[in-house]
């Protein structure tokens, strides 16, 4: 068991405190700056846990309130939480908590401790403490500033007291001092008793006397009492017949009048049911007739869509025919186009074949004409230069211009080629995103036809459902309308139920209940709310049978109002007054209404009313404070009897009531004018209500379901009328964008030639440049001849007649090649005429496809319009049969109710007859029942009967009238006589017995005393000299431990008394210590050893009490603030050691203890508020540097 958490709230420096790391089950370490609230924080589980605050006065409660900045609080608390796996704190009934929460809030009225959430006294939680290992006796698991100086300076004497506080003498001696008050308290009594008997004895001397002439005074006076208790029977007997014979004829007359009364109600309870009827036929022949109409409506509405349906129809199937003979024209003509496109196809492969191999054949022909014309040119240039130049340097400079020049060109013309490559390239790009984009739009176009198949099925599926939803609303609806009848019905009868209750009900009861109710609904407190119960006829059920019974019980009490307490009750009552809110009410407490029934330990013709009546165990103690003192019993002979015998009230089941106190009441009670029942009517009229409204929400829900289903298929239907509108569009579109695709695509194949052939013109012309280059870099590099040869100009007429002969040999192959591409163009004209012409017939075949499709659904359309128009006919047919058969019942139920109003009358005039007979009858049993009571309180007054009184039952009442006489006149010589002296004899006999025992108990519980005290004086030695062996063996364990040098040792002596010891004096007068810390001789004056030496044993003292009487935790503050630092690290170590077995929570301003820490724990103080929170080692360090150099600072400060 350990400390978990602390909650602070308000206390001292805390404002608002809590740990958010739970603290270590062993060694937890607080560090901070002087004022910062270490000491509050002690303070704080001394305030729970220690006896210290048991008691304090205003002034004290004050000072604990926190008073930092913001709004003061009421109250302030400390809760310590426990962790109590191992089962030592054990909390009455809930032995199985493994986290226990001990709270104490304070505030300026206010003290109490709560436990788990349950209230505790400060005894119980002290005690609850206790059982925990928790001592009173040794305060010392909690070790404050300045108790180690307190400890340091004890005297031996005080000392000496500390042990025997921790061997819990304390607890020996306040038993002994309660045995010594005992005892002389005893013994005062023992004196007393003696003086009493010796003062009886006197009188009991005197009596014997007087007691001879009081016997024979005592023997007239019998047998006058026998004869006036047989005068008074005779008189009780007389009595007692005549009211059995009137008796037997009103039970004759009661029993008649029941039954009539019984046939009476009978008959209203058939009104009301025929009345009901009546109602519930109006009720449904209207919600009928509303149901009709709209139907009629709605039948109206289908009939004229049936005929525009019809119409559409007529028009589609005309239309259908004309399209099929179209459609089929147009597919023949598209076959025999796709075959002359198959034949043209054909021709256009061959031709574009031939047209390609007559270019080729151009183009080499061309080029080979190209070559020879440089050749020639060349000559010719080359011969013309010969003329044109003197010399070679004029030559080669021209020539090297030249050749600038076609090397420009060259470059040129390759830029250009470049260029047209390129844009070669863009073109095969554009026309294959042509021929791309073209097959997805034809790809797109085929899908329509699916699409729009698809849309067309699922259209088909929506109508369908929307037919199914139609359906299943109308149901909804007819269900709708039968289940509003019945909440209709219902509510009216509840109405019914609620104004017979109200009229049962005095009025400022009703005004009172209303008023609570508007109050707790204005003030809107939830725990206000749950502290009011209801009315006590709310929480009660009663047994069948016993209503009556119960309410003539409880009459108006039925309607107080239950609460938690009395505080409650004023708080309500206030509100009301403070509101003007008018009305009469009472409550019941459940703090102050706390009886027992009575128990007639199984009586026969006799139970506790109590026993008929079930409800919620925590108000039973309402329920035994209104019906715990009633029996319910068979009659009213059988009630007299047991008031008498149990002294309670008695009520039969037909509600006539015998009270205790004497009254009795009684009489016909109607059970349809019981508020018990009239509340339990609405009470289950108010449930069905409910129910049936419930049930009436959840149809009008599935309505609206429905409605919303249908709402998104009628959507759905138009969503894909439009999609296959869009879709129609689509393709067309997509169509469109194919042949413009196509188009596009032409063009650029057109154009891709023109640049292919451009290309070939600059490659030709390149040619011819690197030609020329070639040429004339040969001629820079030959010598310059200024003339022409023969040879040179054969060669050139050679050259010139090849270049005429190719030329004539190119025109005629460029002639084939332009009749070849004619032919090509024509055909492929022809082809792009075909195409179109088959495009424009398939467009068509698939407009008419569409408008098929749509013809066959407005023919599907049609036939749900009929379908749905013969379910509304049905259902009129239906509904028109149901209120003729609702109309025919209604005149029934007028026709029975009529003849049952007139038996109900009949029946009245005759019980008006009867009561009369019977107030006469009432009368005469009203006088026999005065003189039988008179007779039987006679005899009450007589006493108790001699035993020979019957002797005189056989005599007639002169007889016995004359005997009394006799008796009386006799009874006059005796007049003079001590009558009590007998009595007094007696009395004072019985007395000096009782005290002559007394006297032998007192004797006894004296000689128990002693012994007690005896006892008492040697366990307290036994457990001082225990108690002491103890601590004498920790204290010198601790303090080897401690100071942690060889020649160390500590020893704790007892000093024992000198006198002899009397009976209840202490053997021991003083505890003396001993100590050495390794140099010199042992030390017993603590006054030679220094400040830290001082606490240091003071210091192993508390360790060895702790080790004696072990406790779950230990809180030091500052217990290690005058040590040396080798002590304070002994001391660290020795907590780190003891950690292992229990929980140390201590404060310190030095790093030796930071070292043993488990966990160390800042407290920081701002704005006059303290916070404690986890921090790491380093931080602790850090912290406690800055607090010794700030107390320096200050210290400085003083000095200057």
């Amino acid at each position: 068991m350990h400390i978990k958490n602390i909650l602070i709230s308000g206390f001292r420096s805390y404002r608002d405190q809590s740990f958010q790391v739970d603290l270590s089950p062993k060694n937890n370490v607080i560090v901070g700056k002087n004022g910062s609230g270490k000491s509050n924080f002690f303070a704080a589980v001394q305030f729970v846990l220690s006896e210290k605050y048991t008691t304090l006065t205003a002034a004290e409660r004050k000072e604990l309130f926190h008073a930092g900045s913001g709004r003061p609080a009421l109250s302030i608390f400390v809760e310590i939480i426990f962790d109590n796996s191992d089962g030592r704190l054990i909390i009455p009934g809930r032995a199985e908590e493994k986290e226990v929460r001990i709270r104490r809030t304070l505030g300026l009225k206010q003290d109490e401790f709560r436990v788990n959430d349950r209230r505790f006294t400060a005894t119980e939680v002290r005690q609850l403490l206790e059982s925990a290992g928790f001592s009173s006796s040794n305060p010392y698991y909690i070790v404050e500033q300045g108790k180690i100086v307190n400890m340091a300076n004890m005297s031996d004497e005080e000392r000496c007291q500390l042990i025997k506080d921790v061997a819990g003498t304390r607890v020996y001696e306040a038993r002994r001092k309660e045995s010594e008050d005992i005892l002389e308290e005893t013994s005062g009594k023992y004196k007393k008793i003696e003086e009493s008997i010796d003062q009886l004895q006197k009188r009991l001397t005197e009596l014997e006397a007087e007691t001879a002439e009081l016997k024979s005074l005592q023997e007239i006076e019998k047998e006058r009492k026998c004869v006036e208790y047989s005068i008074f029977f005779l008189e009780l007997t007389n009595a007692k017949e005549c009211l059995q014979k009137l008796d037997e004829e009103r039970s004759k007359y009661v029993s008649s009048l029941n039954e009539q009364r019984d046939a009476e109600n009978n008959t209203k309870n058939s009104i009301e049911i025929e009345e009901t009827n009546i109602r519930n036929c109006a009720q449904r022949i209207a919600h009928l007739e509303g149901e009709m109409q709209t139907l009629e409506r709605e039948a109206t509405k289908l009939n004229s869509k049936k005929a525009i349906a019809q119409l559409d129809v007529a028009d589609a199937k005309n239309s259908i025919s004309r399209n099929e003979s179209e459609r089929l024209a147009l597919q023949k003509e598209v076959e025999n186009l796709e075959k002359h496109a198959e034949k043209v196809k054909k021709d256009l492969e061959v031709g574009r074949k031939n047209l390609n191999q007559h270019q080729r054949k151009t183009d080499h022909k061309s080029n080979e004409l190209a070559s020879l014309e440089k050749k020639m040119e060349a000559l010719l240039a080359k011969r013309g230069r010969r003329k044109l130049f003197k010399n070679k340097k004029e030559r080669d400079l021209w020539l090297a211009g030249e050749i600038e020049r076609n090397r420009n060109t060259i470059e040129t013309h390759r830029k250009e080629i470049t260029r047209i490559n390129k844009s070669i390239e863009d073109i095969n790009n554009r026309i294959h995103e042509e021929d791309k984009n073209q097959k997805e739009k034809e790809a797109a176009t085929k899908k329509v036809e699916t699409k729009l198949a698809d849309h067309e099925t699922r259209r088909g599926t929506a109508i369908a459902m929307r037919n199914t939803l139609n359906m299943e609303r109308r149901n909804l609806w007819q269900k709708v309308n039968e289940q509003e009848i019945i909440v209709q019905r219902l509510q009216d009868e509840w109405s019914r139920s609620r104004h017979q209750l109200e009229r049962a009900v005095r009025h400022d009861i009703r005004q009172g209940v209303q008023s609570l109710r508007e109050v707790l609904h204005e003030l809107a407190d939830e725990k206000l709310n749950s502290a009011v119960h209801g009315q006590l006829i709310e929480i009660i059920d009663v047994g069948k049978g016993y209503e009556t019974a119960v309410e003539v019980t409880a009459g108006n009490a039925l309607f107080n109002v239950v609460i938690d307490s009395f505080d409650v009750g004023a708080l309500i009552l206030d509100q009301i007054n403070l509101r003007k809110k008018p009305g009469r009410i009472s409550f019941f407490p459940l703090d102050t209404c706390k009886s027992e029934p009575i128990r007639f330990d199984g009586k026969e013709g006799c139970s506790s009313l109590m026993e008929h009546i079930s409800c919620d165990p925590k108000f039973k103690g309402i329920v035994a404070e209104v019906f715990g003192k009633t029996a319910i019993v068979s009659s009213m002979e059988e009630g007299s009897k047991f008031v008498k015998e149990y002294n309670c009230d008695a009520v039969t089941m037909e509600g006539d009531q015998i009270s205790r106190k004497g009254g009795i009441t009684g009489g016909y009670l109607e059970s349809r004018n019981l508020r018990l029942l009239s509340f339990n009517t609405e009470k289950k009229l108010s449930e069905r209500l409910e129910n049936e409204k419930t049930l009436l929400e959840k149809l009008c829900q599935e309505v609206a379901v429905v409605e919303q289903k249908i709402t998104e298929a009628m959507n759905e239907i138009e969503s894909l009328r439009g999609e296959t509108s869009r879709a129609e569009n689509d393709a067309d579109a997509d169509l469109r964008d194919a042949r413009l695709h196509d188009e596009r695509k032409v063009r650029l194949e057109k154009h891709r030639e023109k640049l292919m052939e451009t290309r070939k013109s600059l490659e030709k012309g390149m040619a011819d440049a690197n030609s020329s280059l070639e040429l004339l870099q040969q001629e820079t590099r030959e010598d310059f001849v200024s003339s022409w040869g023969e040879e040179e100009e054969n060669h050139l007429e050679s050259v010139i007649t090849e270049v005429d002969k190719t030329r004539e040999d190119l025109s005629a192959l460029q002639l084939q090649r332009v009749q070849i591409t004619t032919e090509v163009q024509l055909l492929e004209d022809t082809i792009q005429n075909i195409t179109r012409r088959m495009n424009i017939a398939r467009d068509r075949i698939r407009e008419l496809l569409w408008v098929n499709t749509n013809n066959q659904t407005l023919t599907r359309e049609q036939g749900n319009v009929d379908e749905e128009l013969s379910i509304v006919s049905a259902r009129l047919k239906t509904l028109r049969h149901s209120i003729a058969e609702t109309t025919n019942e209604k005149m029934a139920s007028e026709e029975n109710l009529e003849i049952l109003k007139n038996k109900q009358f009949a029946s009245a005039r005759a019980v008006q007859e009867r009561r009369g007979n019977d107030e006469k009858k009432q009368i005469q049993r009203t006088l026999f029942v005065q003189r039988r009571d008179d007779a039987m309180e006679k005899i009450r007054k007589l006493g108790i009967v001699p035993k020979d009184a019957s002797k005189y039952s056989g005599q007639s009442l002169g007889m016995l009238m004359y005997r009394l006489k006799e008796n009386n006149e006799k009874l006059k010589k005796y007049s003079h006589v001590n009558r009590k002296a007998v009595d007094q004899y007696t009395s004072l006999m019985e007395t000096k017995n009782e005290l002559v025992g007394q006297k032998e108990i007192l004797q006894n519980e004296l000689k128990s005393i002693h012994d007690l005290m005896e006892h008492l004086d040697k366990k307290k030695d036994e457990a001082v000299e225990r108690t002491f062996k103890q601590m004498q063996y920790q204290f010198e364990v601790v303090f080897k431990e401690i100071v942690a040098t060889e020649d160390c040792h500590g020893e704790l002596q007892l000093v024992r008394s000198a006198a002899k010891k009397n009976a209840g004096e202490d053997p021991y007068i003083g505890a003396r210590i001993c100590v050495s810390f390794g140099l010199g001789t042992a030390i017993t004056d603590l006054g030679q050893l220094s400040g830290g030496q001082k606490s240091l044993v003071a210091l192993a003292l508390i360790f060895a009490i702790q080790r004696c009487d072990p406790a779950p935790f230990y809180l030091f503050d500052e217990i290690d603030a005058a040590l040396d630092a080798e002590y304070r690290s002994s001391v660290a170590k020795l907590i780190l050691k003891d950690s292992e077995n229990c929980q140390f929570i201590t404060s310190t301003f030095k790093t030796e203890m930071l070292e043993a820490a488990d966990r160390v724990l800042g407290v920081f103080f701002h704005n006059k508020t303290s916070r404690i929170q986890a921090i790491s080692l380093e931080e602790g360090v850090k912290l406690l540097k800055q607090a010794a150099f700030e107390e320096r600072k200050r210290a400085r400060e003083i000095e200057e």
